[in-house]
């Protein structure tokens, strides 16, 4: 009797541990996803980015589709770094929304907890993965941060994440998106006016140049 009061303890004990907290990660009209900064219309569709912007050339012609990952820390984080990657949604067939999941669970979580959560969409051709959501940004493709301020303006901008209390393993999870969460909008920008480097360089020279000339002058 004893061994076996033992067991079914063990057995409680192993279930609790992997009682996950939960977040609704899933947008609705007033949180739609929008590609570029044009949030009146333009939404993005669970079709190709290609698709979307005409399949001109460039990030343009890409034949990837957009993710949205949720990351969360137990502290504030602004970067696709400071926080753990959670998981991947794509977008469904209601322009602007995710597919989404009322009880998306939060490996590493408890029910109750007070995390941090951040969303972050890109032109998955890169990878379905933190990887390549990194290296999208490096590329300087479709990328978008569901922060507020800065983070909807000028790309790659990341803003800070929001804080966010988990909800129970059967959910409902705590919305993550408005109306009733804080994450409003994610837009997706394209990095097509930041110099590369070498660009940045050749302007150095050339404006050393110009300062020499004038102190012979």
């Amino acid at each position: 009797m004893k061994k076996l009061i033992i067991t079914a303890a063990c057995m409680v004990a192993t279930v609790s541990g992997f009682a996950q907290g939960t977040v609704q990660f899933l947008n609705s009209t007033v949180s739609a996803i929008y590609l570029n900064a044009n949030v009146t219309s333009n939404k993005v569709t669970s079709g190709t980015i290609a698709s979307m912007t005409g399949g001109a050339t460039g990030p343009n012609a890409s034949t990837g589709v957009v993710d949205v990952g949720l990351f969360w820390s137990t502290a504030a984080f602004s970067s696709v770094t400071g926080g753990t990657f959670a998981g991947i949604e794509q977008m469904s067939s209601t322009a602007g929304n995710v597919v989404g999941n009322a009880n998306f669970a939060l490996n590493g979580t408890t029910a109750g907890e007070a995390i941090f959560v951040q969303i972050f969409a890109w032109d998955n051709s890169f990878g379905d993965n933190l990887a390549g959501l990194q290296a999208c940004i490096a590329a300087g493709d479709y990328f978008g941060a569901a922060s507020a301020g800065n983070a909807n303006t000028v790309y790659g901008a990341i803003g800070s994440a929001f804080a966010e209390t988990t909800g129970p393993v059967g959910g409902p999870g705590d919305p993550v998106f408005l109306p009733t969460g804080n994450i409003g909008k994610t837009i997706m920008l394209a990095q097509t006016t930041t110099p590369e480097p070498a660009t940045f360089a050749i302007g150095g020279l050339g404006a050393a140049a110009l300062l020499f000339l004038r102190r012979r002058k």
